[in-house]
């Protein structure tokens, strides 16, 4: 065979088996659209009618109208599912040379002293393989002092001095980010990757990485945009060591949520609904100019009020198809607290005045939602217990939500977990995840109870460093 029919070969074979992944992916999304109405319709009063008196049907269904608020939140996540295909990563041009260096910037109280190193050797040994030296930095900003190797001067570390107290009375990540901000050797034509002190990563998102800064440097010199966009990725939670297979499949949710409504948002240039205080891609002198001094009660979500007041300031977003690899909380208990100070921190951005209503009023609406999400939980319960009649549109609509909400978990799962590991693991995991989501939806409605019965003043720490972390690197 020649070597060139041998390419046209291989090619068309990859092409026929795109379409098939292409066609198998719509497929499940129209699938589980099918499912969902057709459950609701099933378990509408059409089929089981009540015989329950008028009045009891009449309380029990207003009360169910709770089934519907979920809905925006689902149909969002679907839309941006079928707009923007998940498998779709499309392959990223060879690395080019760039005058810019990447700070790959590592956030830490500096508590876990192990942890920071091996991450560290990790990331020096990814960066060392993906650039040349001079375009790329690790940084590390911590509270405490570290023993670390600078591995002739590649790795920084800049620590925070207690008597430091930003202007505006910052606290917590907020305060050292901001420290960042102005002793950091990093110039106004860099760019910072902000990491958590656990994130790992790999060439590939090097290298899109890389691109994306390329892109907007190119974009900015050609007054095709006035500032660069900053950038933010897909975070996965269940490769190397398993801490809690729970929590870690509990937190499949997250990664169908980077491509649902977050994606969605990146692709739109908006941060309305904030961003993820990791994987963060950003221009030095823009951060710099922003700054991360808001104030005490905006530090306990300080990453989505950055993201708020920067598209007030006219910044846009973009989303970079990559991956960065962290941890799910170790314990049920960190797993709640987690959610807790998202909750209040959220809320917290949400009813800021000095930031614009204009940039506020989406995340508003979310978090209403959020509010009330688990009483949507509860009605579910309450139904088992005390079965009435369901109108049928109302029982269509919460059926196509459920589903929907079933699809999240499940794109997030075949992100996170691969038949490569052992087709047997592969698939009793993805009976579990599907079998739990009563069990996870539990877990993020004691988050949200927490929050609204006890409000977050503090900024928790889930633990990050254990024995199991340094099993598999």
């Amino acid at each position: 065979m020649q070597i060139g029919s041998f390419f046209s070969t291989q090619k068309t074979s990859q092409t026929i088996r795109f379409r098939w992944l292409y066609i198998a992916y719509y497929a499940l999304l129209l699938i589980s659209t099918v499912i969902g109405i057709a459950y609701g319709y099933i378990f509408s009063d059409i089929h089981f009618p009540s015989n329950r008196p008028e009045w009891v049907e009449t309380f029990f269904n207003l009360l169910k109208l709770f089934w519907l608020v979920p809905f925006p939140y689902a149909i969002t996540n679907f839309f941006s599912f079928a707009r923007y295909p998940v498998f779709v990563r499309p392959c990223q041009p060879a690395a080019r040379s760039m005058s810019q260096v990447l700070y790959f910037r590592y956030v830490t109280r500096g508590q876990n002293p192990r942890l920071v190193e091996d991450v560290v050797a990790n990331s020096y040994r990814v960066l060392e393989s993906s650039l040349p030296y001079v375009n790329w930095k690790i940084e590390i900003v911590s509270d405490n002092p570290l023993p670390i190797d600078t591995y002739d001067g590649q790795v920084e570390v800049i620590v925070v001095p207690e008597s430091y107290h930003p202007t505006h009375g910052t606290k917590y990540k907020a305060r050292a980010l901001h420290y960042a901000t102005m002793f950091s050797t990093a110039r106004d034509q860099d760019w910072i990757i902000h990491l958590d002190e656990e994130t790992r990563f790999d060439t590939d998102t090097v290298c899109r990485i890389q691109n994306f800064v390329i892109k907007e440097d190119l974009a900015v010199r050609h007054d095709m945009q006035s500032m660069p966009r900053i950038g933010q990725g897909v975070i996965i939670y269940g490769r190397g060591r398993i801490v809690n297979w729970l929590t870690t499949l509990a937190d499949s949710i997250r990664v169908g949520d980077d491509y649902g409504r977050f994606r969605l948002q990146y692709e739109m240039g908006k941060a309305n609904m904030g961003i993820h205080g990791s994987f963060i891609v950003i221009n030095s002198g823009l951060e710099s100019n922003i700054g991360f001094d808001h104030g005490a009660p905006a530090s306990i979500t300080e990453d989505a009020y950055f993201a708020l007041v920067a598209q007030s300031q006219g910044v846009r977003f973009g989303f970079i198809n990559a991956f960065m690899y962290e941890k799910s909380p170790f314990t049920v208990r960190d797993f709640i607290k987690q959610r807790h100070r998202w909750f209040g921190g959220l809320w917290i951005c949400a009813l800021s005045r000095e930031i614009p209503f204009s940039q506020r009023y989406i995340l508003i609406t979310f978090m209403a939602m959020w509010s009330i999400s688990w009483l949507c939980i509860a009605m579910v319960f309450v139904n088992l217990v005390i079965p009435t009649g369901t109108p049928a549109w109302l029982a269509i609509i919460g059926g196509v939500s459920f589903l929907y909400y079933v699809t999240l978990y499940v794109i997030g799962f075949v992100r996170t977990f691969s038949l490569s590991d052992g087709r047997r693991r592969f698939i009793g995991l993805l009976i579990l995840q599907v079998l739990l989501i009563p069990v996870f939806s539990i877990m993020e409605s004691a988050g949200v109870l927490y929050g609204l019965i006890k409000p977050p003043t503090g900024f928790y720490i889930v633990q990050k460093e254990t024995e199991a972390v340094f099993a598999t690197t």
